[in-house]
C-alpha cells in the first residue's frame, strides 16, 4: 500500500503555517516541506516531527481555503 499512497501530502494547515512562517522571513517549514514532498512515501523523520502524518491540529479545524484571487 505504501507504494501507491504516499504518507505525505501537502495540506491545507501545512501551507498555511509554512505561509504565516514565511511572511516574517523564516522560510525555514517551506524548505522543510519542499524537501519532504520530494520523496512523499518514504518515512522521514523531520516529517514525524513535524506532525504532517498526523491529524491536522485543532486550529486548523477552523481553516477557510478560497481558490479566488
Amino acid at each position: 500500500v505504501s507504494a501507491v499512497n504516499p504518507r505525505y501530502i501537502l495540506r491545507n494547515w501545512m501551507a498555511e503555517s509554512a505561509v504565516q512562517k514565511a511572511n516574517l522571513n523564516d522560510f525555514s517549514e517551506v524548505h522543510l516541506l519542499q524537501q519532504i514532498l520530494q520523496h512523499p512515501f518514504q518515512r522521514q523523520q523531520a516529517a514525524e516531527k513535524a506532525g504532517y502524518s498526523l491529524h491536522p491540529p485543532a486550529w486548523a479545524k477552523d481553516l477557510k481555503v478560497s481558490c479566488s484571487s
